[in-house]
């Protein structure tokens, strides 16, 4: 039935806080006083008044909520709490029972400010605040507070029914911050509290976490007690453990952190999901990462991890999610990228890599590897299914790809990469139904090698193994509906005995992998390291470390047969496809082709040799004819046919080398060439058994060599070869500008790190002007980290290169093509600044002048934006032009629809004082005006002998001048840099006082008083405070300044003085002028009007 009658009971008790009649004819009286009928000198006292008044109102809400559930049908509970009138009685009881009972009985701290909590139902003037407040009475009432305690616990027992939504939605804060102060902050017996501590956590467990995220982080404010803190803090480090807590702890910090848009309600933060969630932006993900990587302390490590591993898996599983880039952050930076938790064998490693590792090579026991049976007829036992592989392969694309971390993916791809590749090819082979395979492996394998760019054995490692399938405990199988499996290998090896088969295999895979090559071993160097290298293993030359895979070598033999014609076929496609990078770094190629000659010379000499001595009559030649004939005929078989074949290659690769137009000379080459043209024309002499095609290869090869030797002016000195000193620094610079190139913040601000790393040293392969304008083009960057990086770089640059840096920095500056933004000239200018102030003393002749011109051209008015003034013209007549065209057709004035609050007296300051700094008819801006002066000032006091008198007089004079005719509000900026460049000298002039610098130009006669006038006057007419605390230090310095000038001088100018005394010369005391100094010495200080 529905609870009418209670409801009507509520109605009536609340009438007169209410009902607008009934609140009317007790104005005056408090909430309290108008609830119980009763004036506030009643004998009964406020705090009985309260008490009775907080009890009615919890007996008629708790007959709501019974009457609710008598019913037994849901529809009572909607017709309660969505009726508009019967939700407002609610409503009303529930802030009633929080303002008056809860609310009052806190103690300090516990709760959150009444101004912050859900605005009281209770208007219509009603101050809701304790009868008697005004006399300071203490209303905490630790009985009420258990009350109110045990007859809300009643409502939410049954969260299904009655009114706990409303409860919730309403006062659940309060009910919370009640709780806390009964289980941890009374002080009553163990019993009492270990019951509300017990009612609490039952409360919080049942709450969806999206709910206690916010509850509990509004209790935690500045002024909570001691006492309190750390039991909020160990429940909010212990929801991440719940189904759902990582989910919702990412949701509620994406939802807390500051947006331009409107800030959520508390209902739609309540209600955030998955797919509903905000954009997550990278300060919350670090911030997310934080939290969820540190461990409570009031659970183990292991246990910890173990609680949340599934949530971030899970997470990560969720493809191009926001959340699943946050997990990949999580896990990859927060957990795997510390070495307490990701390191090999500890509890993130366990948690997150072997997993991993396990599904893409599985470790196999001992008694599974099994031989095929007699009949032949067994079944593979299957250990991974294709489920699962694509699982882990979508989990390490995301922990690779999505947050470049180079460490932790140079340690999860060291370990897989043979599976890897293994993988990317049988499924380029068996092409199966998912498209994982040819989407993830290539990018996780380019991220890998990229990385790892430069490193022994990185490309070569495929090479050796590139009819890689797997162990010798399982391999790949195509599945019977297009899927993979990794099952049990039951013989030796899966390869084809057809020849045709496997040449077309071997051809495939060489694709693959030059398609690796090409796409993550972009630089010369590291293209011709991995040709050289494959090239001495097609040699013969096996490397140190070098490591074969079971399957590529038979166990009776020490050489794959087959590995001989892949390293063959590679050096064929590589010499075709990247001919011009080899000849780029062409000189370890060159060595590499002439120990190959020399060493068919030398066999071939042997063969001559053996043959001229088996011709010889003699008795022991004749007894070992038939011996000797064998041997000589096992040599020039092995010349004829291996040998041959190799010296052929070496002439492909050496006119590949030579006709490449990349190919330059040097003086290391040069070195190497003429001993390479006397190999050659050995091979073309008669006695040579090379075919004739090849003998006019090497003709042709030696030609090219003279061609190039002919343009070197300088012979060769082998005694000065030497070996590149700056490849790793070359190396650096283009990794460098390949990450600057990236769209992720924190791999540019790598690559500015490795630019910042060169100019420290001094590195001679920059280029300085390039660098300078790259730096610049970094100011641009929305990014402040990588802006303010930049900044600081281009201060790293300028104090090597000062007169090129600055140079490009003014003119950048001031701008005069108008080519940049507002923005983009501070940055320059905050750059500029930091340039000028590391100067210091090295701030002097062009450098100094081309400063002060600079600055003084934009401090002043003559600095014209004519491009800016056109475009301002032209968004007016746009403008104009759309307003005109609106009131054609509204015919007439068309009114203001603009339904927002209108701007207060301070707003429309603002408004008007910025609108003032963009400057009038193309003036340049007020803000670019105080830069340029600040710089100016700050050179003044870097350098004031090197600014020279010209300059600084000029300077002073363009500040007099912006105080004495720009007095308008929006100038004050302005107004205030002038004052400061006065202040800059007189800095600058005290501390050259002070080092006995002899400067001839400072403050003196006409000049001097002129300055104090315009300080004094400006200090009685200017209306900024900043201005006049400025101009006030201004003048107790210049104060200052004079009586130091008059009191004594330094040691340095005693001596001056006394010599020039003896001459008959005279000095003004206190004055930094001479007034008969030569003709030969510094200016004198000079007026300019």
């Amino acid at each position: 039935m529905f609870p009418e009658p209670e409801l009507a009971a509520a109605r009536q008790f609340l009438a007169p806080v209410m009902s607008p009649e009934v609140s009317s004819k007790t104005q005056g009286r408090s909430v309290i006083q108008r609830l119980s009928h009763d004036s506030s000198h009643s004998p009964t006292g406020p705090t009985v008044l309260r008490t009775t008044v907080v009890h009615k109102a919890l007996d008629l809400l708790l007959n709501v909520h019974y009457a609710i559930n008598a019913s037994h049908e849901p529809s009572s509970t909607r017709e309660v709490l969505y009726t508009t009138s019967n939700r407002r009685i609610i409503d009303g009881l529930l802030d009633l029972i929080s303002l008056e009972g809860i609310y009052p009985s806190l103690l300090p701290g516990v709760g959150i400010p009444v101004e912050r909590r859900v605005q009281s139902i209770l208007k219509n003037g009603v101050v809701t605040r304790p009868v008697g407040y005004e006399e300071g009475n203490d209303f905490r009432d630790s009985a009420l507070l258990v009350e109110i305690a045990g007859r809300l616990r009643e409502i939410s027992e049954n969260k299904a029914d009655g009114l706990w939504p409303a409860l919730e939605d309403r006062i659940l804060v309060d009910l919370v911050a009640l709780l806390y102060q009964l289980a941890y902050g009374t002080g009553d017996s163990q019993q009492s509290s270990n019951d509300y501590v017990v009612f609490l956590k039952c409360l919080l467990d049942e709450l969806p976490s999206q709910v206690v995220y916010p509850t509990l982080t509004s209790l935690l404010q500045p002024a909570s007690p001691t006492w309190l803190r750390p039991h909020i803090s160990r429940a909010l480090s212990l929801l991440p453990l719940r189904s759902d807590g990582i989910r919702q702890v990412i949701s509620f910090i994406a939802n807390s952190a500051p947006r331009s848009s409107q800030l959520r309600s508390s209902q739609e933060i309540k209600d955030v999901t998955l797919s509903s969630g905000p954009a997550i932006s990278l300060e919350v993900t670090n911030h997310a990462s934080k939290l969820l990587s540190s461990v409570p302390s009031s659970i183990s490590t292991g246990d910890y991890f173990r609680a949340i591993a599934p949530q971030l898996l899970d997470l990560l599983d969720e493809e191009s999610t926001d959340m699943q880039r946050v997990a990949a952050y999580i896990v990859g930076i927060g957990v795997l990228g510390q070495k307490r938790y990701g390191a090999p064998g500890s509890i993130g490693w366990e948690l997150f890599a072997m997993p991993i590792f396990r599904k893409i090579s599985p470790p196999v026991l001992e008694d599974m590897q099994v031989d095929v049976s007699i009949d032949g007829k067994r079944d593979p036992q299957t250990f991974i299914a294709e489920k699962e592989l694509l699982l882990a392969l979508q989990r390490l694309s995301a922990l690779v790809l999505i947050h470049p971390n180079p460490g932790l993916t140079k340690r999860l791809i060291r370990h897989i990469v043979l599976p890897l590749w293994g993988l990317l090819c049988f499924a380029a082979d068996s092409k199966p139904t998912s498209d994982v395979y040819s989407k993830c492996i290539p990018k996780i394998l380019s991220r890998f090698f990229k990385l790892s760019a430069g490193e022994e054995g990185g490309g070569a490692q495929l090479a050796t193994n590139l009819l890689w399938d797997g162990t010798s405990g399982w391999m790949y199988k195509k599945g019977p509906q297009g899927n993979i499996e990794i099952c049990q290998r039951l013989g030796k090896s899966t390869r084809s005995t057809d020849a045709i088969a496997l040449m077309h295999e071997v051809e495939g895979r060489v694709y693959f992998f030059l398609q690796l090559v090409e796409t993550d071993f972009a630089g010369d160097e590291d293209v011709t390291s991995i040709f050289l290298n494959i090239l001495r293993r097609w040699l013969g030359e096996q490397p140190a470390h070098h490591e074969t895979s079971s399957l590529l070598i038979d166990e009776n033999s020490r050489e794959d047969p087959f590995l001989k014609l892949i390293y063959a076929k590679i050096v064929q496609e590589m010499l075709r496809k990247f001919k011009d990078k080899i000849a780029a770094e062409s000189v370890d190629t060159i060595k590499l082709v002439q120990q190959l000659l020399d060493s068919f010379l030398k066999r071939e000499s042997d063969i001559n040799e053996q043959q001229a001595t088996s011709s010889k009559p003699s008795m022991a030649g004749l007894s070992s004819i038939a011996v000797n004939d064998r041997k000589t005929e096992t040599l020039g078989s092995e010349s004829s046919e291996d040998s041959v074949e190799l010296v052929s290659v070496a002439l492909s690769i050496l006119s590949a080398i030579f006709a490449s137009p990349d190919f330059v000379t040097t003086q290391t080459t040069n070195g190497l060439l003429i001993p390479l043209q006397s190999t050659l024309a050995r091979l073309m002499s008669k006695r040579s058994s090379l075919p004739t095609s090849l003998t006019i290869t090497a003709s042709n090869i030696s030609t090219l060599i003279s061609l190039h030797t002919s343009f070197s002016t300088s012979p060769p000195d082998p005694a000065k070869e030497t070996v590149d000193p700056f490849a790793a620094d070359r190396k650096t610079h283009n990794l460098a500008l390949t990450y600057l190139a990236e769209p992720l913040v924190p791999v540019r601000a790598e690559g500015l790190s490795l630019i910042t790393g060169l100019i420290h040293t001094s590195s001679p392969i920059l280029d300085i002007p390039s660098t300078a304008i790259l730096l610049l083009s970094l100011l641009q960057d929305e990014e402040e980290f990588i802006y303010l990086a930049g900044i600081k770089s281009l201060g790293i640059l300028a104090s090597k290169h000062p007169k090129t840096l600055i140079r490009m920095l003014v003119e950048k500056y001031v701008d005069r093509e108008e080519d940049l933004e507002l923005d983009q000239r501070l940055r320059v200018g905050e750059a500029l600044r930091k340039t000028v102030e590391g100067l210091g003393t090295a701030l002097v002749g062009d450098v100094a002048r081309t400063v002060g011109e600079g600055m003084i051209a934009v401090g002043g008015k003559r600095g014209m934006r004519i491009h800016d003034l056109e475009e301002k013209r032209r968004r007016a007549t746009a403008k104009s032009d759309s307003r005109r065209e609106a009131e054609q057709a509204w015919g007439g004035e068309v009114p203001d629809f603009d339904d927002s609050e209108p701007k207060d007296e301070i707003s429309e300051r603002l408004s008007k004082v910025l609108e003032g700094w963009e400057g009038k008819d193309g003036e340049e801006d007020v803000r670019i005006r105080t830069s340029a002066l600040s710089i100016l000032g700050s050179a003044v006091e870097a350098n004031l002998a090197g600014m020279g008198s010209t300059i600084v007089s000029t300077a002073i004079d363009l500040g007099i001048a912006i105080l004495k005719f720009e007095t308008i509000q929006e100038k004050t900026i302005l107004r205030r840099a002038a004052v400061l460049i006065v202040m800059s000298l007189i800095k600058a002039l005290d501390k050259a006082r002070d080092e006995g610098q002899t400067l001839g130009f400072g403050f003196a006669g006409e000049s001097l008083q002129e300055v104090v006038q315009v300080m004094r006057y400006i200090q009685d007419t200017d209306s900024d405070d900043v201005v006049l605390g400025h101009v006030q230090e201004v003048i107790e310095s210049l104060e200052i300044w004079q009586s130091k000038s008059l009191l004594g001088i330094s040691k340095i100018e005693q001596d001056n003085a006394a010599g020039r005394i003896g001459h008959g010369s005279y000095r003004l005391a206190g004055l930094s002028v001479s007034p008969d100094i030569s003709t030969t010495s510094r200016p004198r200080i000079e007026e300019i009007e």
